[in-house]
C-alpha cells in the first residue's frame, strides 16, 4: 500500500495536497514532510522504527521519497 501511495498518489501534489490526504505531518522541516510509520518492518528483531519522508521540490511539489530507519 505504500508503495502505490509513493508511486502512483503522491507525484504531483503539492504539500497541502499531501497533507490533506495523510494528515499533518509528524514532523517537517527543510521542504521535508515525515510521517512516522511504526516498528520496523523488514527485521527479524524490530528494535527500531521507521518513517517516511517526503521531499518536496523549490515548488512545494512531491519531489521524491525515502524510508528513514532509527
Amino acid at each position: 500500500m505504500l508503495g502505490d501511495l509513493v508511486e502512483n498518489v503522491l507525484p504531483g501534489l503539492g504539500k497541502a495536497d499531501i497533507e490533506e490526504l495523510l494528515g499533518p505531518a509528524d514532523d517537517a522541516a527543510d521542504r521535508k514532510l515525515i510521517y512516522e510509520l511504526g516498528a520496523e518492518r523488514d527485521s527479524m528483531f524490530p528494535i527500531d522504527s521507521e518513517s517516511l519522508v517526503i521531499r518536496l521540490d523549490s515548488s512545494g511539489r512531491f519531489a521524491s521519497y525515502y524510508i528513514y530507519v532509527d
